[in-house]
């Protein structure tokens, strides 16, 4: 998205005056020249630096004799002036300029001689890749529907100027990149068999180059098992077409999640190149190549941070403007004009050069990309232009070009210099998804339904069904960059808005339905039976809630061997029991019996307290906040009292740093408290509810919930937001006292400790987390998990600032020390591409778990996990799952998916190390399965048998294809 001005900067040559003796007089005569930052093609077709002469007051005619002495060679020609100018352009010798030289000339004429040494400035002989796509805004410009449109029409638009260019000369001959797969897959699903047939020919050509990335996805907001169905699609394609896909693009949007280098390295991905839209903070890595280190420790992509993509809106698209080039219409489906070189990329790539070389860039070798817009038509011009400029300059030579022949041009010639880094590039857009806190947490809560899905359908023998991928790609859709139109004041800007929360809602829905499909065959309703599956590779217990309809029967619960479980009836007619500890990948049965359950001595609870025996919690009857949370083992206290925020509490603060001054934030302010009610009071459980009013809300009301011999917290806020275009965010407060704790962070396929684990110039204003948050020091903790909400800030409200494109000094360059959370789940920061406004019932659930002993990733994994996925609950007849499918012998390896086959007996099954150490785990199948198991890549092909115990090193994802016999 083109959402910031850009600021172009004058390119000055070096320009050096001097006075040359003309022999044949006793007065000098003037004498001046600019030393050119290109070469150009000498008579023997070599390059040459071009290198312009001015006679002052004097003008020559007729034979002239130039002599070049440089770098201990000499050169004498002569030149035939059929008219007297006063200038004269020279071009040096072969590979003089490519570093800093004095270069001796002597002009001779008729009328006298010239002496004159010349300053000659380094210049590298740069080739300039360049990278021709419209950039995959999806709904930045006009409906999705006909974004979608465009960008397929653009694939044969580009295989026609491709064809049609294919005897030009190397560099000229176009190539077409479509950028993502979402386009490919849709322009297939749509094609003709002569377009398919059309399609796999331009590919193998080379005229169509693919980059394997579903879309420019926001990877840092995505699960584990999200960011692989990232690459599904490029896998499909490339089997489609027979030619590996091994390179992605991510334009406009700046940063990436650290577990997307092990998820495109498994997938066979070997580069990352991302060209981000302008803003300042970029600049530090702008075309300084590194190999990015995955937390594994061995795999890696090679990534490349090259020039922001705006440049070809800048340059030409703005002079044509966006009603036509962005225009779906039969009339024209590509741009042409009758002077190809005209708003092309002089002087822009002169000073970007020389400001490589200012820096002592060691490479030679440009990146930049050309798209006149987003969602935009194909500049036909480009292959011409190339191919005049190409036809004048010898360097800076352009070539038109994928990503594959990018990454090659520098392994081939720098690979031995490129350094290697590791660490999180935190993203910087993140905070937009807070425009929609609703579909937000409807899109987390999905993801992780459709990962039971697979599971439950695994278990339960079924095979795999279409509707699987039908929801990755609703949630891939919900992930990618763009959530609204440019002007979200428009008309269109609702429609946009509409399908992109349609993305969520769906997925949403059919996860759900997934989850009821597959329990279809077990379930029976009128039983009083009830089957609690466990779709983790762990056994655990829950607390499980019947709906009044189906729990009428008594408000007793009894397990297989008849023993009567802790249960209350609750004040909204369900019936809750907590279950027993049930089986990894197995199910247990449970019935409701007539009768009242046996009489427990109920919890303790007033208005300004909770105690379940394991956990002691004070709130504040001035203000609602949670003042106190005491282990009772240990006597600790984990609430922070000193902080200035109150745990739990709600802040709401106006404004934004965005460079307008009209809109700086002010003070944050508190909700005010109405009254506190017990909403439960039982043996099982307990709940205070707390009932308040603040800023930007009708109403707040926070329950804080303990669970009888449970040592977690669960916190249920929930508000009805008013709807307003003023710049606003809602912020929950965390502060922790665990004194010398480190955060830890639950990322896609890993897990960080902010600053520490961050690619320097990261945001580090918010952060995204996956299942959970651990702050402990060497003795004791508390892990934390949002199930709604993503976004999180530590130690301030440190979220109040935009972009990085006018105020890079404003953004925090330093990651505090601190053990204070807030969740960030709401705010209207963005001007364009997000929601101006939200409104509606807003719930964001929050468990908290103090735990003994440091940091152990395998119990915040297992504890995250588990509150993000709940057990399943079917009405049913009997045990379904009488035996666990699977058994893993050690707890540091955890499943992360169960995926069914589509053909053949058996499922996908990934295994996820979280451990920082070397792990090894053996497999067993206790329902007498005889399972072969084969390393695969995550879609299924096989590369090798396995036996015995599978080895993991630290972190590492690996992914089994396992059939039955």
């Amino acid at each position: 998205m083109y959402k910031f001005k850009y600021f172009l900067f004058t390119g000055i040559f070096l320009v050096q005056q001097a006075f040359a003796h003309f022999c044949l007089k006793s007065e000098p005569q003037g004498l001046n020249y600019i030393v050119k930052p290109w070469y150009k093609y000498r008579t023997d077709g070599k390059a040459g630096r071009e290198v312009m002469i001015f006679f002052s007051g004097k003008k020559l005619f007729g034979k002239i004799t130039v002599k070049i002495e440089a770098e201990g060679k000499a050169e004498q020609f002569n030149i035939q002036l059929q008219q007297a100018q006063d200038s004269l352009s020279v071009l040096l010798p072969e590979n003089v300029g490519l570093k800093s030289t004095m270069v001796n000339l002597t002009i001779t004429s008729a009328s006298g001689k010239f002496v004159q040494e010349i300053n000659v400035p380094a210049k590298k002989k740069w080739t300039v890749y360049i990278y021709p796509h419209s950039h995959v805004d999806i709904g930045y410009t006009n409906l999705q529907e006909v974004v979608k449109d465009l960008h397929i029409r653009n694939i044969d638009v580009g295989i026609d100027i491709a064809s049609k260019t294919r005897d030009y000369p190397d560099g000229a001959k176009f190539v077409w990149n479509p950028e993502a797969t979402w386009v490919v897959e849709r322009y297939l699903n749509k094609a003709t068999a002569g377009q398919k047939k059309s399609f796999v020919n331009a590919v193998r050509k080379g005229w169509i180059q693919i980059d394997a990335a579903h879309s420019n996805i926001n990877t840092s907001t995505c699960s584990d098992e999200q960011l692989l169905a990232m690459f599904k699609s490029s896998a499909q394609i490339e089997s489609f077409t027979g030619i590996p896909i091994t390179t992605m693009v991510q334009m406009d949007n700046p940063g990436a999640s650290w577990g997307l280098v092990q998820a495109a390295a498994k997938s066979g991905v070997k580069a990352f190149f991302s060209y981000p839209n302008y803003y300042d903070l970029r600049q530090a890595w702008e075309n300084k190549p590194f190999y990015w280190l995955s937390n594994n420790g061995k795999d890696k992509l090679f990534y490349l941070q090259a020039t922001s993509y705006g440049y070809g809106f800048r340059a030409k698209g703005q002079k044509y403007g966006l009603g036509k080039i962005q225009a779906f219409t039969t009339e024209y489906d590509r741009l042409s004009t009758d002077n190809p070189l005209e708003n092309f990329i002089d002087p822009f790539i002169f000073q970007e050069t020389q400001k490589l070389e200012d820096r002592n860039s060691p490479y030679d070798i440009f990146v930049m990309t050309w798209s006149m817009a987003d969602n935009c038509l194909i500049d036909a011009d480009l292959p011409d232009a190339v191919k005049l400029w190409n036809a004048q300059y010898a360097y800076p030579k352009l070539v038109i070009a994928g990503s594959k022949t990018i990454l090659e041009a520098y392994e081939s010639k720098y690979k031995s210099i490129i350094p290697e880094y590791g660490g999180d590039m935190t993203e910087f857009w993140t905070q937009g998804l807070a425009s929609d806190a609703k579909r937000v947490g409807i899109g987390r809560i999905a993801k992780e339904d459709l990962v039971q899905a697979e599971a439950l359908w695994s278990m339960l023998g079924k095979k795999n069904n279409p509707g699987f991928d039908r929801v990755w790609d609703n949630l891939l859709l919900s992930a990618e960059h763009t959530w609204g139109y440019q002007d979200p004041t428009a008309p269109l800007a609702h429609q946009v808005e509409q399908q992109k929360a349609a993305y969520f809602e769906q997925a949403g829905q059919l996860s759900k339905a997934l989850i009821e499909q597959g329990v279809k065959d077990i379930k029976k309703d009128g039983e009083n039976g009830f089957a609690v599956i466990n779709t983790l590779s762990w056994a655990r217990k829950g607390l499980i809630k019947i709906a009044p309809e189906e729990s009428k029967k008594g408000d007793k619960v009894v397990n297989e061997q008849g023993r009567e479980m802790n249960s209350q009836r609750l004040s909204t007619g369900e019936l809750a029991f907590l279950s027993d500890s049930i089986p990894p990948f197995g199910s247990a049965f449970y019935q409701i019996k007539p009768g009242k359950q046996s009489k427990k001595p109920a919890m303790s609870i007033g208005k300004d307290h909770l105690n379940n025996s394991l956990l002691a919690l004070s709130v504040d009857t001035l203000n609602g906040n949670i003042t106190s949370i005491i282990d009772l083992k240990t006597k600790r206290e984990f609430v922070d009292r000193k902080s200035p925020f109150g745990f739990n509490s709600y802040n709401h603060l106006y404004g934004v740093k965005n460079g307008k001054p009209e809109m700086m934030p002010g003070k944050p302010t508190s909700d005010k408290l109405s009254y506190i009610e017990i909403k439960e009071k039982g043996p099982l459980l307990s709940t205070l509810v707390i009932h308040s009013k603040g800023m930007g809300s009708n109403w707040i009301r926070k329950e804080i919930t303990l669970i009888k011999d449970q040592a977690y917290i669960v916190l249920n806020n929930t508000l009805d937001k008013t709807a307003t275009t003023n710049k606003e965010g809602i912020h929950y407060g965390f502060p922790f006292q665990v004194s010398s704790g480190k955060i830890k962070m639950d990322i896609p396929l890993g897990f960080m400790q902010p600053e520490t684990d961050q690619i320097p110039f990261s945001n580090k204003n918010w952060f995204a987390f996956q299942r959970w948050i651990d702050i402990s020091n060497a003795d004791y903790g508390v892990s934390w998990t949002a199930i709604e909400a993503p976004i999180v800030e530590l130690g301030n409200l440190s979220g109040d600032i935009l972009d990085g494109a006018r105020q890079a000094r404003e953004w925090i360059k330093q990651v505090p020390e601190t053990q204070t959370l807030f969740s960030w789940p709401i705010n209207n920061h963005w001007d364009t591409n997000f929601p101006l406004k939200q409104s509606g019932i807003i719930s964001n659930k929050y468990v908290i778990m103090p735990h003994e002993g440091n940091f152990e990733p395998s119990r915040s994994e297992q504890f995250g996990t588990a509150q993000n996925r709940p057990l399943i609950v079917v009405p049913a007849a009997q045990n379904p799952i009488k035996k666990s499918m699977l058994l893993l012998s050690n707890p540091k390896i955890v499943v992360s998916t169960l995926q069914p086959l589509t053909d053949e007996q058996g499922v996908l099954l990934r295994l996820k190390s979280v451990s920082e150490q070397a792990e090894e785990v053996e497999l067993t199948w206790p329902d007498n399965k005889q399972a072969v198991l084969y390393k695969s890549t995550p879609y299924g092909t096989t590369t090798e048998q396995l036996t015995g115990k599978i080895k993991l090193i630290p972190h590492e994802l690996m992914t089994l294809k396992v059939l039955f016999k």
